[in-house]
């Protein structure tokens, strides 16, 4: 399966060395051709928790139209750059490529239909997280499963036919047709730990340390199941706070991509995360004014307005 990863960023990056490592025929194309020539020079460097450290090399094309044509595209840029991923795409795109969205947040899927036929899209989510050193040079902070799901159900063997692709990547992976579960407890857990640790300047690990930022933390998990439960997802807030608290532990001695981005001067995907706790909030009556003064907080530390 011919596969190429739009977006040569953190996630970008880890998924293609570790699908390259284990022989699957992968190459990355990036807007950025600075960032993209670098790679294409000297490889991925991806440090481990462990202090081991893997570098592969992998293809990189600096557009979709010099790239063969591909089985399947995989999205991994920030949300915000979305629109341009799909403009991309829609001008490149083959009769059989299937396209799955593995990118933060809510409202991803809604860019990629205004351009691309729903029975070839997948929605999916990772657990993998981790951030840029330099470029190609990616921190792993942690590992996880990875969930792929139709956008029409129709396409179900194509999300399973994806998720096949992962595992034999060493990347564990499944399909379903019922993410929305996971995707929210997800954003929740991005919701909390993203922007809290960004505007601390602190690792995931000092979050529940501190009585102040954990009311913020406790705050932030009922705003986002309570959305969630309005717009027909059932979550058990018990559950996903104990999941954030989980979260914490596991990755405490690393920093988040929103707090990496913050320290980096970089646009943030605050939008995309905590955004659109508030914008789907709106269309169901629910208030989330914990998430609006997060996202202005984390606004206010860059001293720039991050889309949301």
């Amino acid at each position: 399966m011919k596969t190429i990863i739009i977006g040569a960023g953190s996630m970008g990056c880890y998924f293609a060395a570790k699908m390259k490592d284990a022989g699957a025929d992968v190459g990355l194309y990036d807007i950025d051709s600075q960032k993209l020539e670098k790679i294409g020079t000297d490889g991925i460097v991806i440090r481990e928790m462990d202090g081991n450290d893997q570098h592969v090399m992998v293809p990189v094309y600096p557009s979709l139209e010099e790239a063969p044509p591909a089985d399947l595209l995989i999205v991994l840029v920030k949300a915000y750059h979305t629109a341009r991923a799909a403009r991309d795409i829609a001008q490149t795109i083959g009769d059989k490529t299937m396209v799955v969205s593995l990118q933060n947040g809510l409202g991803n899927e809604e860019e990629l239909c205004r351009r691309i036929a729903k029975n070839k899209i997948c929605l999916g989510m990772t657990y993998h997280s981790g951030y840029e050193l330099s470029a190609g040079e990616i921190q792993h902070t942690a590992s996880g499963l990875t969930i792929v799901a139709p956008l029409l159900k129709e396409s179900l063997q194509q999300a399973m036919d994806q998720a096949r692709l992962f595992n034999n990547c060493n990347l564990p992976a499944g399909a379903t047709t019922d993410i929305e579960p996971l995707r929210w407890k997800k954003l929740i857990i991005d919701s909390v730990l993203g922007p809290l640790s960004a505007i601390h300047k602190v690792n995931n690990g000092a979050l529940p340390k501190d009585p102040d930022i954990v009311r913020d933390m406790v705050e932030l998990t009922v705003e986002g199941v309570t959305v969630a439960q309005k717009a027909g997802v059932p979550l058990d807030y018990g559950e996903i706070w104990a999941a954030v608290l989980d979260a914490c532990r596991s990755s405490a001695a690393y920093r988040s991509s929103m707090l990496n981005d913050v320290q980096r001067g970089r646009f943030t995907e605050i939008g995309a995360i905590n955004g659109s706790i508030v914008r789907i909030g709106e269309l169901n009556g629910v208030d989330t004014p914990a998430n609006i003064r997060t996202i202005r907080r984390v606004v206010a530390i860059q001293g720039k307005r991050d889309s949301y």
